[in-house]
């Protein structure tokens, strides 16, 4: 088992050219022919951001943010780390179908596609994540090394996708159904995930059952690291939790990837 993982590994690692030419296409091709192209990229997630700032600011004269942070601050901390969860989710379970043309090319490892859509959406992510820094310091909350540790909880992210992704992009092939449920979650998740509300609202003897979400560990995460100044190994149950989730994910998504690629021109 460690072998064949191994070798799955090491082929997708010798694709890592094509994977660069292929995620430079993918960011290109997203808005392709129109006026705006590539800013839309950025405007989207921007003008969501804004809308919910409005409605729970204004609308509901409320804020969900920690004390003493200012809603705007504590919702973009959080909101960039579900963005970019949410994109590769959706994303990730449809990638295969979407590049079905691949499917009989037997020399193609279709296991990278996954990769290259979490590279092609690393690029705005990346300037979200310097927006975030950016307006927290302009609140008065200064970087500190504590928001190097932002580099970790990516990282722990992209596993996280990973594994997800190679196991709904190759059942999708199956079951058309994994993605739209996939989407359905994605939606729950959402509204269960502290992005404009505050773990701390919820009573303590309770907050075990959220935090089983594993997205609350990337969204609070990335608050600790720009807002908080927390380390992660101060959190060290959520941390061990969190690491052998993704670890289960990626051995299932691995081995059922690899289990399913000899059947996908069947189905094509």
């Amino acid at each position: 088992m460690i072998k064949r993982t191994q070798n799955f590994l090491h082929d997708i690692y010798n694709k890592r050219d094509i994977l660069f030419e292929l995620a430079k296409r993918d960011f290109q091709q997203q808005y392709m022919g129109s006026y705006l192209g590539v800013v839309w990229v950025y405007l989207q997630p921007l003008l969501f951001i804004g809308v919910l700032y409005l409605v729970f600011t204004m609308g509901f004269k409320s804020g969900g943010g920690s004390e003493g942070v200012p809603f705007a601050v504590y919702l973009i901390g959080g909101m960039i780390a579900w963005m970019y969860l949410a994109e590769n989710l959706n994303a990730g379970a449809a990638i295969i179908k979407k590049h079905a043309f691949l499917l009989k090319k037997v020399d193609f490892r279709l296991s990278i596609l996954p990769i290259v859509k979490l590279m092609s959406s690393s690029i705005p992510h990346l300037f979200f994540i310097f927006i975030a820094i950016f307006i927290a310091a302009l609140n008065g909350i200064y970087p500190t090394l504590y928001t190097l540790q932002i580099i970790y909880y990516f990282t722990a992210m992209l596993a996280l996708l990973l594994g997800i992704g190679w196991l709904t992009s190759s059942t999708n092939i199956f079951v058309p159904d994994i993605s739209k449920f996939v989407g359905v979650l994605v939606t729950f998740g959402f509204w269960l995930t502290p992005i404009f509300w505050d773990l701390s609202r919820i009573p303590e003897r309770y907050q075990w059952i959220i935090k089983l979400n594993p997205a609350v560990y990337i969204v609070e995460g990335y608050r600790d690291s720009i807002i908080n100044h927390i380390g992660f190994w101060e959190k060290p149950y959520e941390t061990l939790y969190y690491w052998t989730f993704t670890a289960v994910m990626l051995w299932s998504g691995i081995t059922v990837f690899k289990r399913l690629r000899p059947h996908f021109a069947e189905v094509a």
